[in-house]
């Protein structure tokens, strides 16, 4: 007769060390997957906006961290083509985020429902406006220095050709331009000291620096209204977590945000090519608050409220905290 192997029961010790080990390794990798940060590809134009959205969200959701890479808007489609890397995207023109969309790297974006806010482009000058630029055609008035941003770069740079090719004038602007910058923030820091007499940015980057500059409404035939999409990457490696993100940006709280820095969120109906189409209407309150933001920024004895700058109470009453 042969040999019976008998089977051997687990000793309990065995059982129980195996178990634990199976615990922490998933605590582990729970942990890993905590830990690791959403990176979400960005325009230096919604830095402000989406740096308080995500303290919002990351307080509402422990153990989130969201890493921003803020750049100008022509730049990520070779950095996202390189690395493959990334969990949102939101430059600052549709344009760039179709181009994403043509090469694959986000497969669910709706033009219908994904648009979070949209830029207003407002003409910037140093305080005081001393050239008295009041129109787009006083751009083409020789001897005026005038910034503009590289459009292979920024996406302001392709608005403003855009706005003065629209004029009839850009060969005279071009004339004028004293500076091609990469990214919008250069423009800003720019008029704030005086280095050009007046350029075109969003309103969102003006409303930046109130106390330095005058902020000058564009005419509605050439005031731009630039649609701001937000998409989740087809390689993200918390889909799930971006998605949640991505909802919040489009709800009315996170639309809310946007609008307290200078967004648009109801401007209106849009031309063909993207300016105002309802002669500037639905944007005229927000132009008047970002006028009128920049007078009471700088004059203290003017009490900051909704009577005296509309929506812009946080940006307005931060900047008047700090020296003249």
């Amino acid at each position: 007769m042969g040999m019976r192997k008998t089977l051997r029961r687990p000793h309990a010790g065995s059982a129980n060390r195996w178990l634990l080990g199976t615990l922490l390794l998933a605590a582990l990798a729970a942990c890993k997957a905590k830990d690791r940060p959403l990176l979400f590809h960005s325009g230096a134009g919604q830095r402000s906006s989406l740096d308080e959205i995500a303290a919002v969200f990351a307080a509402r959701n422990p153990g989130t961290r969201i890493d921003f890479s803020y750049k100008g808007s022509g730049y990520f489609i070779a950095d996202i083509a390189a690395s493959k890397m990334g969990d949102l995207y939101m430059p600052g023109e549709e344009y760039y985020l179709l181009q994403a969309v043509e090469r694959g790297f986000i497969t669910d974006y709706s033009p219908s429902t994904d648009i979070a806010a949209h830029f207003i482009t407002v003409i910037i000058t140093p305080r005081g406006n001393p050239r008295g630029v009041r129109t787009i055609q006083d751009f083409a008035r020789p001897g005026l220095r005038v910034g503009l941003a590289d459009p292979e770069a920024a996406a302001i740079g392709f608005w403003q050709e855009k706005t003065f090719k629209r004029a009839g004038i850009w060969d005279q602007v071009k004339k004028n331009a004293t500076m091609f910058a990469k990214c919008i923030p250069e423009l800003g820091n720019a008029t704030q000291l005086g280095a050009v007499d007046a350029t075109i940015v969003w309103a969102t980057t003006a409303v930046l620096y109130l106390k330095d500059i005058e902020i000058v409404p564009i005419e509605p035939k050439y005031r731009g209204l630039i649609r701001l999409p937000v998409a989740v990457l087809a390689f993200s490696k918390q889909p799930a977590l971006a998605r949640r993100l991505k909802a919040f940006i489009l709800s009315e709280e996170g639309r809310e945000i946007f609008h307290s820095h200078a967004y648009g969120i109801d401007v209106g109906p849009l031309d063909a090519e993207g300016f105002s189409a309802d002669d500037g209407k639905a944007t005229a309150l927000d132009m008047k608050w970002l006028v009128e933001a920049a007078r009471v920024a700088k004059d203290p004895s003017i009490p900051v409220s909704p009577a005296t700058v509309g929506h812009l109470i946080k940006e307005v009453t931060r900047q008047r905290k700090t020296k003249l």
